[in-house]
């Protein structure tokens, strides 16, 4: 992966949690090594970004994804790592996997929430896309 597109990921990371704690108070981590070297078979993964609201109940989980085009391919495989990371937190009543992706022409961010289902398939998100969840 060449260095300016880790960098602009790193940015929409650094963008996101800065966009979390203030829209919604949170305790708002970027996990800057993420579960991307993690297998498949790994009981945990880590997300790019983990987010804590204990005023509403809530835990998501991003995969976070930063493009100059019109549209991302997320794969199945990080998907599934969103939501093995929260297994973790049944205690909390809402538990939430999230992509989240900064569409730098439009200056814009799609927020999708990844269904638990029982075969994940790879999603797509455009810039034409509404989010189904809100910061």
């Amino acid at each position: 992966m060449p260095a300016s597109w880790r960098r602009r990921g790193f940015e929409a990371e650094r963008r996101l949690v800065r966009l979390l704690e203030e829209s919604r108070g949170a305790y708002v981590f970027r996990i800057p090594v993420s579960g991307g070297r993690s297998s498949p078979e790994a009981k945990t993964a880590l997300p790019d970004v983990f987010m804590v609201d204990n005023v509403a109940g809530e835990v998501a989980a991003f995969e976070v994804k930063a493009t100059s085009k019109s549209k991302v391919r997320v794969e199945a495989e990080q998907l599934v790592k969103l939501l093995k990371f929260l297994d973790a937190f049944k205690k909390y009543e809402k538990r939430t996997a999230v992509v989240a992706v900064w569409f730098a022409r439009e200056g814009k961010w799609v927020f999708k929430r990844v269904k638990d289902g029982f075969q994940l398939a790879d999603m797509v998100v455009t810039c034409q896309d509404e989010s189904d969840w809100r910061p």
